[in-house]
């Protein structure tokens, strides 16, 4: 029987009335009051009143300012009667910010209403937006490794590591970690591997992404280990560079990885497609598995509801804490690409006692998502068929991905062409891409 399968039911709100994580990125685009600043470090906010005949007298106003993704100081602020389609600079007591190194501010603005009125309670956010005083770079400006002594022995394709209270063994002739403890305990099961393939969501379906973008799916498993190099141990630490020739794609690989004096690993992605005649990549990171245990998680990113690059600007940066089940978007009616949070500086997966794995973008953001599935559980293959989330189960342990970045997840419709103007939702086909976390 034809049908359109679940159609009619991929919209904004789910049949159950709860919100899709996509409608909050609506009601920030369509958000009547805006807020602009050109020197907002000064405190110099402009309130622009988008209503055509409302003036802003029943709304209150807050901001709050934040270091490293934690509210310092907040306070409130007057517009008054500012009339419909009108605009108002207003002066905030911001305290002066002192650059640093490893230290970012962001300004964070809010329009609640005063009283209730018919199906709207008061104290009801109707606008907010982020503004970053400091910029990126400050935050990522290159900071000392961790203090130590690192000892590493060798024996045949075995290469061990300890420092402090970490453990560690690397195989030379893989190419890979096979072993990763701190206080003797095991941290990840399944090390870092490249992947680029995403669960098709429905507009990647509608516009025929399975088929056209289907190389990159098993891209990441026919890898075959070029060379191997151990360099010389140094006040840095330990680097160990392996080559790989991705060979479905012809493409090469490289992950370089610096173990450093205080046990932690820093690992460097890079693959090259110059002169290679391939489709976009639906996401350049690699994935890792870790014990179940450590399902307690803590970020500093976008949040608190999954976003992705084009979709991104009503989930502020900030702390967010969750547990990884609460990370799976559970309303959306068929299993798909879901859970994902960009913009992130760090985050950390520990278990009740709170050890566990802290993940650093080193010289850029990162984008992640840790769920109880693998992308092979969300991915039905070249069509839908008709799966829901009560036909998942749940794996015995936890997946994170850590990407540089992910294409988005919009379309100009959802049964043919992607964006055609969003420089947000492709990846671009530069020919070298590199992710260090």
């Amino acid at each position: 029987m034809q049908n359109d399968e679940n159609f009619c039911a991929n919209g904004l709100v789910a049949a159950d009335r709860t919100p899709h994580p996509g409608l909050y990125e609506v009601k920030k685009v369509y958000q009547d009051i805006r807020f602009r600043a050109a020197k907002p470090t000064e405190g110099r906010v402009t309130v622009v009143n988008g209503f055509s005949f409302r003036n802003l007298d029943g709304y209150s106003f807050r901001w709050e300012l934040l270091r490293n993704g934690l509210v310092t100081k907040s306070g409130t602020f007057a517009v008054g009667k500012l009339e419909a389609q009108k605009q108002k600079e207003v002066k905030l007591a911001l305290p002066p910010l002192k650059p640093e190194a490893g230290v970012e501010y962001v300004l964070n603005v809010f329009a609640r209403t005063k009283a209730a009125a018919p199906l709207v309670p008061a104290g009801h956010e109707v606008a907010r937006e982020q503004f970053l005083l400091t910029p990126a770079a400050s935050y990522f400006a290159a900071a000392p490794g961790g203090a130590g002594a690192l000892d590493v022995k060798r024996e045949g394709d075995k290469l061990t590591f300890a420092a402090g209270q970490v453990r560690g063994e690397f195989d030379t002739k893989q190419g890979r970690l096979t072993s990763y403890r701190l206080q003797d305990q095991r941290i990840i099961d399944g090390f870092p591997e490249p992947y680029f393939w995403r669960a098709p969501t429905d507009n990647d379906f509608g516009n025929g992404m399975p088929q056209s973008l289907g190389a990159w799916r098993t891209a990441h498993a026919a890898r075959r280990v070029q060379r191997v190099t151990v360099g010389e141990q140094s006040a840095n630490g330990l680097p160990i560079k392996v080559e790989y020739q991705l060979t479905d794609i012809n493409a090469p690989y490289t992950v370089e990885y610096l173990i450093g004096n205080d046990g932690a690993v820093q690992v460097t992605a890079a693959i090259d497609l110059t002169g290679r005649d391939l489709p976009e990549m639906p996401r350049f990171g690699m994935r890792l598995d870790l014990p179940r245990r450590f399902n307690r998680l803590q970020y500093y990113g976008r949040g608190p509801w999954e976003n992705y690059s084009d979709r991104s600007t009503a989930a502020l940066l900030g702390t967010y804490q969750d547990s990884v089940n609460g990370q799976y978007t559970r309303n959306y009616i068929r299993p798909q690409e879901n859970g994902y949070r960009t913009d992130v500086r760090w985050l950390t997966l520990t278990d009740q006692t709170g050890l566990g794995l802290r993940v650093e973008g080193r010289q850029q953001p990162i984008c992640f998502s840790a769920l109880p599935f693998r992308t092979e559980d969300l991915d039905p293959g070249l069509t839908k068929k008709q799966q829901h989330p009560t036909d998942l189960k749940k794996r015995g342990g936890v997946t994170l991905q850590v990407d540089l970045k992910q294409r988005g997840v919009g379309g100009d419709n959802s049964w043919g062409p992607c964006p055609t103007t969003s420089t947000a939702y492709w990846i671009k086909s530069t020919p070298i891409a590199t992710l260090c976390a």
